[in-house]
């Protein structure tokens, strides 16, 4: 038979870091993301509009460590001005994966992963009331790799699995992007849901 009418793909590998607040979730996607670079791949760095704590289009660590990224309300508009496929990029790398809708997420990752791309994405695994965070939930599921990090605990210094919310309202929202300011990593012994 000559030749092969059936073309092969080699599908990419999804690498999900996940964690509390204050963990080092973007420092070590910034580690993988520059060790990528320079291997001389192409990359494309994308984070949500709403984490707007330190620049806006900036991955940036709660160290000030930082990579140029494009901030966006939707990984649907990432389809309208970026064609996800191996030639483009090596690999796609998002920050705060939790912000994105679950749906959406999983599509655009999945959708990627079969034409060959891989990605690597951080995002916490579960909210200041302990709840998961269904996207972080869903991509920590697909992953080929999981790096589950963990924080030291403001109160005692041990491990700390949980984020705790230092002032919650009588109505307060699920999501509040903040720092140091509103939130503090938690042992199970020190945390308190809010």
């Amino acid at each position: 038979m000559a030749g092969n009418k059936y073309k092969t793909y080699t599908r990419g590998k999804l690498e999900v870091i996940a964690g509390p607040m204050f963990a080092g979730k973007s420092s070590e996607l910034l580690k993988r993301l520059l060790f990528i670079e320079h291997g001389g791949h192409k990359v494309l760095v994308l984070k949500p509009i709403i984490d707007d704590r330190y620049e806006s289009n900036f991955i940036v660590t709660h160290n000030q460590l930082k990579h140029p990224a494009v901030a966006v309300i939707d990984l649907e508009l990432v389809k309208d001005n970026y064609t996800i496929k191996p030639y483009n990029f090596h690999t796609v790398f998002i920050d705060e994966v939790q912000f994105f809708d679950n749906k959406e997420t999983m599509w655009f990752i999945e959708e990627g992963l079969r034409e060959g791309v891989n990605f690597v994405v951080a995002g916490l695994d579960q909210d200041s009331r302990g709840v998961p965070f269904e996207t972080t939930s869903r991509c920590l599921a697909l992953a080929d790799e999981v790096i589950k990090i963990r924080a030291f605990c403001t109160i005692c210094g041990m491990d700390a699995g949980k984020t705790q919310r230092l002032r919650a309202t009588k109505h307060s929202d699920r999501v509040k992007v903040g720092g140091s300011e509103t939130y503090e990593p938690r042992c199970h012994e020190h945390w308190e849901s809010k």
